[in-house]
């Protein structure tokens, strides 16, 4: 006796599901690196606001960034530092930590005493 219906999918049927399914992989990956990208960018542009900001409160009291140091708290994914200070301009630098998704990238907000500053990125 023989069946004239079974169940089941074919094996074109299921090349044909794996076809689509990587194409669409292919056409949402770059925007998923691009977004997650962008929050790693993000993450160190919100702390060097911050560090801008403690900056300017600073150089607006002494109308000179001579003699300012901080710590900055690093986070998961960046370090940060004020590597040059003085005079009328001050120089704060994110650097992306060893072992994370952002190793050797840096983000550099430079402040300048007229309340102007300039922000450069690399290794992105």
């Amino acid at each position: 006796m023989r069946r004239t219906s079974e169940a089941g999918f074919t094996l074109v049927e299921l090349v044909m599901v794996l076809v689509i399914l990587a194409i669409l992989l292919v056409l949402a990956l770059p925007s998923y690196l691009a977004a997650r990208r962008n929050a790693y960018f993000a993450e160190a542009a919100e702390r060097l606001q911050e560090m801008r900001e403690f900056a300017w409160s600073f150089y607006t009291e002494k109308q000179t960034f001579d003699g300012f140091s901080a710590s900055p708290a690093s986070t998961a994914h960046w370090d940060f530092s004020y590597p040059a200070c003085s005079g009328n301009t001050c120089q704060m630098v994110a650097t992306g930590r060893t072992g994370t998704r952002v190793q050797g990238a840096t983000v550099t907000v430079t402040l300048f005493g007229d309340g102007t500053s300039t922000v450069s990125s690399s290794g992105f």
